[in-house]
This record gives structure tokens, sequence and C-alpha cells, in this order.
């Protein structure tokens, strides 16, 4: 790679993500120097459609027991996911009439397929080198591969787009992301602060797609016709997970084994249960997190569930406020969290460290192509 490339000062780079609900891809074209200065050019969302999104969970669903051939497994089954990616990324270049020579880099996330914090594997699936050699626009991923290597959990991974946003904007908040996992951020004297909390979207969407073969509940308005099950919900409070301290992780599927006693009662009361469950997430982060903050940030499709906003609302102390309130979209902040912080690897900026992910120090990450 050529040396000027990397001394710019600003970069046009494209984000590419999909996250832990599965449900589409993000593509953010931004310009942005890493630090202190993010531009906005282009973004779109794209859904993935309900036949597309059971073939990535039908692979999932089908992953061996064994970790030592895990890898192996999900590698085989890599091109779906690069046919979608490289599917979209051309639909979003020839939608916005983007020349691609205008790109300094493509920051790909890669769908997380597997996330096993106690046994140190954490895996992406969508190859950069396939993406690079594709549109031949050199392509920066692998973010969580350094952290693993030091001791880190490898989630949550964009920690310093939030922290770049706060202190933008109001940095005595605290940012939580309603993906398929709850994560949050916040800065505590210039420190930042970030761990997952538990499940937001991952279990409501996966039991209306059981129950009512739909992607979401929209607007939470299934789960609004239900009531508690209080004894689900009361072992769902006592698991071991809570207990653990931060900064901690989940994979998606951590909490199967209640989604799976919850398919077993009254779809309603299963969909209602499961959005109390994000609150429960709320209370135990709220109990153990001893900063202070004013207001609660809310970005991450879980933000457009009225239900389970006012819940949220009803149950916790605090003023909610969405990212969007900032001019920003709270679809796509993950897509400009990848180019930000793909812009911050090919630096050699930290993007993680022992308070966002458990690293034994302050690292960088990524692998260009």
């Amino acid at each position: 790679m050529s040396k000027n490339i990397t001394k710019k000062k600003v970069y046009n780079i494209l984000g590419v993500m999909s996250g832990t609900s599965m449900d589409g891809i993000d593509l953010s074209l931004i310009k942005t120097n890493g630090t202190n200065y993010v531009r906005t050019i282009n973004e779109k969302s794209y859904d993935y459609s309900l036949t597309l999104q059971n073939k990535i969970k039908k692979i999932v669903k089908n992953k061996p027991l064994n970790n030592n051939t895990i890898i192996k497994y999900y590698k085989k089954n890599e091109d779906l996911i690069n046919e979608t990616y490289i599917l979209y990324i051309r639909k979003f270049l020839n939608e916005f009439k983007i020349n691609k020579d205008s790109i300094d880099f493509i920051s790909l996330s890669g769908q997380t397929v597997y996330h096993n914090p106690l046994k140190q594997i954490s895996i992406q699936l969508g190859s950069g080198k396939v993406i690079a050699n594709n549109f031949k626009i050199k392509t920066i991923s692998d973010f969580r591969e350094n952290d693993i290597k030091n001791k880190g959990q490898g989630a949550p991974i964009g920690s310093y787009y939030h922290r770049y946003i706060l202190n933008k904007f109001d940095n005595k908040s605290v940012i939580i992301n309603l993906g398929g996992i709850a994560n949050f951020t916040l800065i505590n004297k210039r420190t930042i602060i970030s761990s997952d909390i538990g499940p937001a979207n991952c279990i409501i969407d996966d039991l209306t797609n059981y129950f009512f073969n739909k992607k979401f509940d929209k607007n939470g308005i299934l789960s609004s016709k239900g009531n508690i099950n209080n004894k689900i919900l009361n072992s769902f409070e006592s698991d071991i997970f809570f207990n653990k301290k931060i900064p901690k992780s989940l994979d998606r599927h951590y909490f199967d084994k209640y989604k799976n006693r919850l398919k077993k009662i009254n779809k309603y009361d299963a969909l209602c249960t499961a959005t109390y469950m994000i609150l429960v997430g709320f209370q135990k982060f709220l109990k153990f997190n001893k900063v202070y903050f004013n207001k609660i940030i809310l970005t991450g499709g879980g933000r457009k569930n009225s239900y389970l906003l006012k819940i949220l609302e009803n149950n916790i102390n605090k003023q909610f406020t969405l990212i969007d309130s900032f001019k920003i979209n709270g679809d796509l902040v993950e897509a400009q969290m990848f180019a930000y912080i793909g812009i911050r690897s090919i630096k050699k900026l930290t993007i993680s460290g022992k308070n966002t992910t458990g690293a034994s120090k302050n690292i960088s990450g990524g692998k260009i192509y």
C-alpha cells in the first residue's frame, strides 16, 4: 500500500455492517479523520428478505457443537454473506451514483454468527479480501481479532465512535444501543466504559418470526397484547450473566434457554415477557453502575419499539432521548461506527481497551486487504 494513502488527514470511507439482529445491511459513506471530524456523505439501510434472514439463521442453527470445528464450518458457509455484501454495496454505489475511485477504503464489520467470550472466539462472516478484490477498493476488516489476542472479548467494539458522539453532544449522558443485544457506552473522567448489558431485539425478533412468521414486532403492538410470565422473567433475572463484572459481552443466542421456554406459552405473553427482559438488563446495569449520567441516549432498531420505550420510561427514573434528536440516523450509527473505527485502525489509533472489552491494554485492530 502506498504510504500516501495512510498519511491522509481525512478519508472517504464506506462503513458496511450487519448487526446481531441479522435483519439487513447498513451502509454509510462518511468523511472522517477518525478523531474529531465526521461528515456523512450518503447512507442507507437495506432490509433482508425473510427468506435470506432465515437462511442466515439456519447456518447459525446448524453449527457444530465442537469449538474446534466451528470456525471451519462457518468459513465453508461464508459465500452467502459475501454475495449479499457485494450485492448491496453495488446497489448502494449505483443508487447514489458514487464513483468508487472517490472511496479510500471500505470498512467491513462482517456478520457476527458466533461469539463466545469464555473461549475467546468471535466469528464474523464476510471476507475483506473478497470485497477488496471485487470492488478494487482497499478494505479493512477483522477488527476483533487483535482485541481477542490481547485477552479482550472482541465486543462491544465500536465504543470510540460512541465517545465521539458523546463528546460532541453531551458527555454527561450514556448511549445505549438496542440492536440484537443491548450495550452501553459512557465517559467517566475521560475514560470510556462500555459493555453489553442484556438482550435487546434478538429474543423478540426470533419469537415474532416463530409465532407470526414476521421479521419483527412493529411498535411492540403484538407484545402489548400480552401479560408478563413472572416465573420465566424471575428465572431470567437471576441469570449468572447479570452478576458478572463489566466489561462483558454476549452471543445473540446466550439467552436461548429462556426463549425456548417462552415458545411454550401464549404467544402474546411470550413477546410481552421478552420485552420486559430488556428492562431487566437496564435495571441491572443501573444497579451496578457507579458513574453519574444525566440522560440515556437510545440508538439501534429497538428505539423504534414504542411499547418498549413506554416500559423503560415508566420503570426507570432517567430522561430518555433518541440519538436522532442530534440529527444522527439511529438506524445507521453502527455503519458510521465501523467506518470511523476503520480509519482509527488505519491510523493505528486505539479502538478498544480494558474498560471497553477487557483487553489487557489499549489497542488498535483491523486487517487491510
